[in-house]
């Protein structure tokens, strides 16, 4: 005789409607909570990134760009650590059957499940505070409370009476499948990037035209006084001889309203006992635009 393969029963799941559904509260505007968090953090950090003199030498656009880009990529990344933690919150629900209460809880990583027979629950209590934060408290025998907030919790109570229990039925979890930007929203973030895109390489255009004609560049070059020397250089750094030792670093600026040339530097200096000790310091010239000269304590350093 032929051996007959055997056929695996297939037993079928239905599912149900839940007479009531409650859902964590606030998570209706979350999406909204955090795209203008997101949308304050990243005009907040475009603006501080590119805030500044443009005109100035030491403006430093392309490291501006940079630093944009890199601001950029961050707050993508806590954008998908919110939108993750946004998807599981939509996810996670408490509703009731008709013999259960049925709760499905999402959290990175991680989904449970608990349900309490109408038999097993003692009470039901609803706490409001400032009207707004509204939640559910269930009581049952031997087991600490279940604590839901939520916004429907009085509905919930309210029909908590009417529920009917039934093991061959699973619950359905009719959630929207959503994220915290929707597919609505991404014309407008491309036209938002498109605009953003176009202010950094207007902002190039300006950076450049005023760069290329700063009266800062004029005033670029090597300044004298005995044996003291300042160095002005194009890109906004300098160089400092005799009037200050061992100069780690140094850039400069100049005032058109005070006419001063701003110098501020890194040095070190050895104590009593030894020890290196680092310090910064600041040194202000005044600027003669007619014979091109500094000045400073008295003392004229010509180019």
């Amino acid at each position: 005789m032929k051996k007959e393969k055997a056929k695996k029963e297939v037993k079928e799941i239905k599912t149900q409607k839940a007479l009531v559904t409650s859902r964590i509260l606030f998570i209706s505007v979350l999406d909204k909570i955090y795209l203008i968090l997101l949308g304050l953090w990243f005009l907040i950090g475009t603006i501080t990134i590119f805030r500044g003199h443009i005109s100035s030498l030491n403006y430093g656009f392309f490291g501006r760009v940079g630093r944009e880009i890199l601001f950029l990529i961050v707050l993508f990344i806590v954008y998908l650590i919110l939108n993750w933690f946004y998807r599981c919150a939509a996810k996670t629900m408490l509703c009731l059957t008709k013999n259960e209460v049925y709760k499905e809880h999402y959290i990175p990583f991680k989904r449970s499940e608990d349900s309490i027979p109408l038999n097993k629950i003692t009470k039901v209590t609803t706490i409001n505070v400032f009207w707004i934060f509204r939640t559910l408290i269930i009581h049952q025998y031997h087991s600490f409370p279940l604590v839901f907030m939520t916004w429907n919790n009085q509905e919930f109570k309210d029909k908590l009476n009417e529920l009917i229990t039934t093991d061959s039925e699973k619950v359905e979890n009719e959630y929207e499948s959503r994220n915290i930007i929707t597919k609505e929203m991404y014309k407008w973030l491309s036209y938002i990037g498109m605009a953003l895109a176009g202010i950094i390489v207007l902002l190039g255009i300006i950076r450049f035209f005023t760069y290329m004609f700063s009266g800062e560049r004029k005033i670029a070059g090597v300044y004298t006084y005995e044996n003291n020397k300042v160095t002005l250089n194009k890109n906004g750094s300098c160089e400092i001889i005799g009037l200050v030792d061992h100069v780690t670093d140094c850039s400069w600026n100049y005032d058109k309203h005070d006419k001063e040339i701003i110098l501020l530097y890194e040095y070190y200096y050895t104590s009593y006992y030894g020890r290196t000790i680092s310090n910064s310091g600041t040194k202000t010239f005044s600027y003669d635009s007619n014979d091109k000269s500094l000045l400073v304590n008295g003392d004229k350093y010509t180019k």
